[in-house]
């Protein structure tokens, strides 16, 4: 292709005053075509992110359900684990807080978060037991 075709054929295709065209026409003759939108170019990121970010929200929502539950079955008598790490038995139940009794007449007030679990079995929760 000679450079006189194209520009003869740059000239046809030029727009009339006032006239606005999406295409432009390259080197080759050819149509080039707009450039994508930067956003398409992330979506996949983003999407991503956020089931990434919706599956960590239901996991955590998941575990609290789980420790409110735990809590709930807290009754007196039920033997715990403090998040200090010590053992004791529940001796009273409150609104917001349980009376545990961590020695023989030591007893502690404890807020419902303090607990860390409930105590698998009597030897695991009691030195004395293993004796």
């Amino acid at each position: 292709m000679s450079f006189m075709s194209i520009l003869a054929t740059a000239e046809a295709a030029a727009p009339v005053a006032g006239q606005t065209t999406m295409t432009t026409v390259a080197a080759d003759g050819a149509a080039a075509q707009p450039q994508p939108n930067m956003l398409t170019g992330m979506l996949p990121i983003i999407i991503v992110f956020a089931v990434m970010i919706f599956f960590m929200m239901r996991s955590q929502k998941k575990q609290a359900q789980k420790r409110q539950q735990m809590i709930d079955q807290v009754v007196k008598g039920t033997r715990v684990l403090l998040n200090s790490g010590m053992y004791g038995t529940v001796v009273e139940v409150k609104s917001n807080c349980f009376v545990v009794e961590i020695a023989d007449r030591v007893q502690v007030e404890v807020v419902k978060n303090g607990i860390a679990d409930l105590a698998a079995d009597a030897k695991d929760a009691d030195p004395k037991a293993t004796k």
